[in-house]
């Protein structure tokens, strides 16, 4: 392999394409590597941390849910271990087949019949639920995560709807820790990380925040805020159980590595092992959220890689983000190509869709013209007005027909104060400040805040947000209580998840 710092293809007028993208996406610093055939090329832009430290190609980055296909690679190892035993494992063998009464959901029907592969690609009928993630507190175990699945409403039929989902992938570490007897992080180490040599790579950006020898390279996130023209730093991710949906921590050079052995299907994963990886399993038929290339002429989803197509040509790639980070692998194995593009900052993703779609064009002898990342604009400034909204007016668009006056609530503020609990979403507890009800939610994996205000009669809006001094985090739920016959509020139900259509979860009083 050859390794070069600033050669080509990483030329003066790429240089100005990139920061030009940068500019357009408020992207702090961006950081990344290109190969081709034996070639690697890599460069770092802009800064890792403010005030004054730069970016470099060894600086370390969450990588967010590029960590999927690594959490895919070690089940193809554990698969084709268990080959020649008395119960080999298959892509369609049942996850509650080995996590047994752990892997239980809202349904029968899905409970016994989500497979491996269901799980691993986005097929499952369990929608998003990233709230559920955030509230959760940091130290809960991975069992307890996927125990709490079984609390969450099913939205979709099996294998009829592509619905991402962290928390399936949070089932296959559980399953994948059961096989190997560790933990996910020491198996990706010893079976995948050490013998690619990629021996800069970590399992916990809290771990390494904490190592006084590491800390030094981790990036620091962040959020441009339009209202105030200041960026924004993020918490890092405080979740002990989020693992193989989103855990690790590496560099664009130590992803060169996992891009060979992919592009050349070279050990460790076996040849059939690779073939199963990238085979497609899902049509996604609703891309607008999605961020990254054209849909030619649909986006398609195998093991942990989205799965395009280029000039006639497969594009495999996946990208990751979480406040303050983004991140984008992807190749063209026809060509011998591959890139990884980290940005600290959710929006890096949309600059680097330009970035790569431009030195596609370049290694496969395209025309060189600009791509559109349209796609992903409108969905983007849909997420800056909502952190933006104020109060008022998320009432106004969560409650568009309310009475005018409104219905007084039929309780005292105070009392509805007090612990609601749901299964799955953890607790929060309501106190009365300064005329407010208000939750204190400090000690989660996302720390956060949250206060309600009064729409009509029982129903209320939540603004779920962090000061600007923690992070960016702002949205708006619907809420409602249930107060009973005696006067008491029993339940506070909360719309924080839209693929319900409405749906509320429901928070049952306990003191």
């Amino acid at each position: 392999m050859v390794l070069r710092s600033s050669n080509l293809p990483l030329t003066l007028e790429f240089d100005a394409l990139v920061q030009q993208q940068m500019d357009k996406w408020k992207v702090p610093g961006l950081s990344m590597a290109v190969v081709h055939g034996s070639s690697t090329w890599s460069k770092a832009y802009g800064f890792a941390q403010f005030p004054d430290r730069r970016m470099t190609t060894d600086s370390l980055f969450s990588t967010c849910s590029t960590t999927k296909a690594f959490t895919a690679a070690a089940m193809s190892l554990a698969i084709d271990d268990s080959r020649n035993t008395e119960s080999p494992l298959r892509w369609d063998t049942p996850m509650a087949s080995i996590l047994r009464d752990d892997f239980v959901l809202g349904k029968d029907y899905n409970t016994m019949h989500t497979t491996i592969e269901d799980a691993l690609s986005h097929r499952s009928g369990l929608s998003t639920h990233d709230a559920c993630l955030s509230l959760a507190h940091p130290q809960r175990s991975l069992r307890e995560a996927v125990r709490n699945l079984r609390h969450l409403p099913i939205a979709y039929a099996p294998r009829t709807i592509f619905s991402y989902n962290n928390n399936m992938y949070i089932a296959v570490s559980h399953a994948l820790e059961q096989i190997e007897g560790r933990t996910l992080g020491e198996t990706l180490k010893k079976r995948i990380w050490d013998p690619l040599g990629m021996n800069d790579t970590y399992f916990s950006v809290t771990g390494v925040a904490e190592d006084p020898s590491l800390r030094p390279r981790l990036v620091q996130g962040y959020t441009w805020d339009a209202d105030t023209e200041t960026y924004i730093a993020e918490p890092y991710m405080n979740d002990a159980a989020i693992t193989g949906a989103g855990a690790m921590v590496s560099s664009v050079l130590e992803y060169t590595k996992w891009l060979r052995a992919i592009i050349y299907q070279k050990g460790p994963i076996s040849p059939q092992g690779h073939i199963e990886l990238l085979k497609p399993r899902t049509v996604i038929t609703d891309w607008e959220e999605l961020v990254g290339p054209p849909p030619v002429p649909c986006h398609l989803y195998a093991l942990g890689w989205f799965v395009s197509s280029y000039r006639g040509k497969p594009l495999y790639w996946h990208s990751g983000s979480f406040a303050g980070f983004g991140i984008m692998v992807g190749f063209v194995p026809s060509n011998g190509f591959g890139f990884a593009m980290m940005g600290n900052t959710a929006n890096a993703r949309n600059a680097q869709v330009e970035v790569y779609m431009h030195l596609l064009d370049q290694f496969t002898g395209g025309p060189g013209i600009p791509h559109s990342v349209g796609q992903a604009t409108e969905p983007e400034n849909r997420r800056m007005k909502a952190r933006s909204e104020c109060m008022e007016e998320a009432i106004k668009r969560l409650y568009p027909s309310l009475p005018d006056p409104a219905i007084p609530h039929a309780l005292q503020l105070s009392q509805y104060a007090g612990r609601y609990e749901h299964p799955a979403y953890s607790s929060i507890t309501l106190s009365l400040r300064n005329g407010c009800l208000v939750a204190d939610l400090l000690d989660r994996a996302v720390p956060s805040l949250i206060t309600l205000a009064h729409a009509s009669g029982e129903f209320f809006v939540a603004h779920h947000y962090q000061p600007r001094k923690i992070g960016s985090l702002s949205g708006y739920y619907a809420t409602e209580f249930i107060v009973g016959s005696n006067g008491i509020a029993t339940a506070m139900g909360m719309d924080v998840e839209p693929a319900l259509n409405g749906e509320k979860m429901w928070f049952g009083r306990k003191c």
